[in-house]
């Protein structure tokens, strides 16, 4: 199972650093890109927190930043779960946590590592979309580019 998840979280990483390249070298009106972006690192570090209770300044599900910000938490947030991946022994073990309401909850490690990396290709898959809305062409970030490179 390690194998495997650490397959997706490299697959995250290449994926992520392709909308990085994108969005560094074009210059896009829509606020919602950058907005977007950064909710996926927001995302990946609130649910690592979840885990590991090793995040001191845990951000908001949509808080906001410049997209030097963006990408410097994105690539620390991905970093951070392959690192908790490769030290990581158990995967079934389930957790428990309070989601962003408050609200109790119980998963299993591997439901979340899975939840997170599809959490992360949606939102790339709408940064997609506006990003063609501003004729930029977005990155081909699908997991079979990844493995056929």
């Amino acid at each position: 199972m390690k194998e495997r998840f650490t397959r997706l979280y490299e697959y995250n990483i290449w994926a992520n650093n392709l909308f990085v390249d994108v969005l560094k070298s074009n210059v896009y009106k829509n606020e919602k890109i950058t907005t977007l972006f950064h909710h996926i690192g927001n995302a990946q570090l609130i649910w690592l927190d979840r885990i590991t209770h090793a995040e001191e300044n845990v951000p908001g599900v949509w808080t906001e930043g410049s997209l030097p910000d963006a990408i410097k938490l994105v690539n620390r947030s991905s970093q951070r779960w392959l690192d908790f991946i490769y030290s990581q022994e158990e995967y079934e073990e389930v957790i428990k946590y309070k989601n962003s309401k408050g609200e109790a909850y119980e998963n299993r490690i591997s439901d979340i590592l899975t939840h997170v990396a599809n959490h992360g290709t949606h939102h790339r898959g709408q940064l997609a979309t506006l990003l063609r809305e501003e004729e930029i062409t977005p990155p081909v970030s699908d997991f079979i580019f990844y493995v056929r490179t």
